[in-house]
């Protein structure tokens, strides 16, 4: 062997040596996680290891509302079946704030009161509100392709454009998501650096740091700064750097697993060797462990639906057209049906959600008798009247707005928080609704009721008193531009005299007053159609 071949493997020996001791090194780093999650994650030697399991978002659904709903069931579940953590796997784009504010202080409740570890699984994507999410559970787990960040508020102008929210809304933020991270021991700077796009976040010697402008950036010497966020940029970051940052305890690799079975994916429940986190560290080691996943039943899933925008105005919509029609109708029929069915799924959704409380269903309740006892009982609709409708729509919108209790304004400012964007923007939505609503029973007062009076044959018929005609006859009613006076108040159905006979009459769509002057415009299954004599 000549000198050149004993340098060769002298050198290769050395390299071998040095990539065995990184090896080791990296291996050691992977369990670096492991005391934490033996200090919090207690596992049971004898018996089965049951993993709760939720999850927010496919890629493309937003948190809202409903995913608010879904999440608090799964608390709830959770909380009495006792797992030995929970994983909440995110894939998601973001979502309304309020309503992820709800889920990440029940994701903290569930941890330090209720002593369940939540272990939150980037699967992909934890953008925005999902950023949020995420900080609010003890452990993060990140998908080799997981990315996190990007929080900036912002809200819908109408047109379909988004517009940056308010500083105020802006400044909360920042403390909200700083205070989250440094909760579980995370570095409140980077969290911040997701909500600020102004911000420049620097790591200097090993340490993360927030600068006040570009030029105090170091870009010479033997260790330049690294740039983690540049001003009018928001911070996201990938898995490597989450990890590299502590943001994130652990990363999980592509993993081969055996796939699930139709039965298991139908029923939520599987071993939980089938995941690729039980195929890291720590996590492999937990005996008899079983996936049980929360699932949206059909209940939650109708309750869901009921608590988009869109749903709940079209069921405001056919809540006042439903009764603006039975009222002017005689008899009960399918538009009473439908705002009464519409009522009752907007209070029942309210309820399920937990946006109402019984002060708004008083209201309502209050609001309905008080209409009810002004059109029945008294002469006129009057002022008793209007206090009951406002008192039915303050119990209404109550009922469909949520976050009203959390709606905070800064008159120094003049800004809402973000509890309140909800509450204009759902307040918007209604608002919208009920204009929208006013404007058909115009329509309908003025087309389209005169000419359902064929309801009419649901009314008794005979002589109830003297002079009353029966519509057996139809050649003996007066005939149209005849004149009268109201008999009694048409709201619009209501009795009409005319030479001293008595007829059913309905007005075409306005409240014409006990005593006034009528004149016959037409007539409609025995009913007079009238209206006020100066109208003609």
């Amino acid at each position: 062997m000549n000198v050149n071949e004993i340098k060769y493997w002298l050198q290769r020996s050395f390299f071998l040596l040095l990539a065995y001791i990184l090896y080791s090194w990296a291996w050691q780093s992977s369990f670096a996680a492991e005391p934490s999650f033996k200090e919090h994650i207690i596992i049971h030697t004898t018996g089965e290891n049951t993993i709760g399991r939720i999850v927010v978002g496919d890629h493309s659904k937003e948190i809202n509302q409903s995913t608010w709903l879904y999440v608090k069931k799964a608390l709830d579940y959770y909380k009495k079946n006792k797992p030995l953590f929970v994983i909440l796997e995110l894939n998601t784009p973001g979502g309304e704030v309020f309503a992820a504010q709800n889920i990440s202080d029940g994701l903290k409740e569930l941890d330090t009161q209720f002593d369940i570890p939540v272990v939150a699984y980037i699967d992909n994507w934890a953008i925005s509100a999902g950023a949020m999410l995420a900080y609010s559970c003890r452990y993060i787990l990140v998908a080799k392709d997981g990315s996190m960040g990007a929080a900036e508020p912002v809200f819908n102008d109408g047109d379909g454009s988004l517009t940056t929210a308010s500083e105020k809304i802006n400044s909360v933020l920042r403390a909200d998501f700083a205070n989250r991270a440094n909760f579980f021991g995370r570095n409140p700077l980077i969290a911040e650096a997701m909500v600020d796009k102004d911000m420049i976040l620097v790591v200097r010697g090993g340490q993360v740091m927030k600068l006040e402008n570009d030029s105090q950036i170091q870009t010479e010497g033997s260790h330049p700064d690294i740039v983690l966020a540049k001003k009018g940029k928001l911070l996201t970051l990938n898995a490597d750097q989450l990890i590299s940052l502590g943001v994130a305890d652990m990363m999980i690799p592509p993993t081969k697993t055996v796939p699930l079975t139709l039965e298991e994916e139908e029923s939520g429940k599987w071993p939980a060797s089938k995941s690729a986190i039980f195929q890291q560290p720590f996590f492999k080691t937990i005996p008899n462990a079983t996936i049980d996943t929360f699932e949206m039943d059909w209940k939650m899933r109708f309750f869901a639906i009921l608590a988009s925008p869109l749903v709940s105005s079209l069921l405001m919509l056919g809540l006042m057209i439903g009764l603006y029609v039975e009222f002017t109708t005689p008899g009960f029929g399918l538009p009473g049906t439908v705002g009464v069915t519409c009522l009752f799924l907007i209070v029942l959704s309210s309820f399920s959600l937990e946006i109402a409380n019984w002060l708004e269903l008083i209201l309502l309740i209050t609001g309905i008798a008080v209409i009810l006892i002004e059109i029945f009982i008294l002469p006129t609709f009057g002022i008793l009247g209007f206090v009951g409708i406002f008192l039915f729509l303050a119990g209404l919108f109550g009922m469909m707005i949520p976050g009203v209790g959390a709606v905070n304004f800064e008159m120094d400012t003049m800004t809402l928080n973000a509890a309140g964007e909800v509450f204009i923007e759902r307040l918007a939505w209604l608002s919208g609704t009920f204009l929208i609503g006013c404007l058909i029973l115009v329509l309908l007062a003025r087309y389209l009721t005169p000419k359902v009076a064929v309801f009419g044959k649901f009314i008794l018929k005979g002589n109830e008193q003297d002079g009353y005609v029966a519509v057996e006859n139809l050649k003996s009613l007066p005939k149209k531009g005849a004149n009268g006076k109201a008999a009694t108040t048409l709201r619009p159905a209501g009795k009409v005299v005319i030479d001293d006979i008595l007829y059913d009459a309905m007005s075409a769509g306005f409240l014409i007053e006990k005593g006034e002057s009528i004149t016959v415009v037409g007539i409609d299954g025995g009913t007079l159609l009238v209206t006020k004599h100066k109208d003609i």
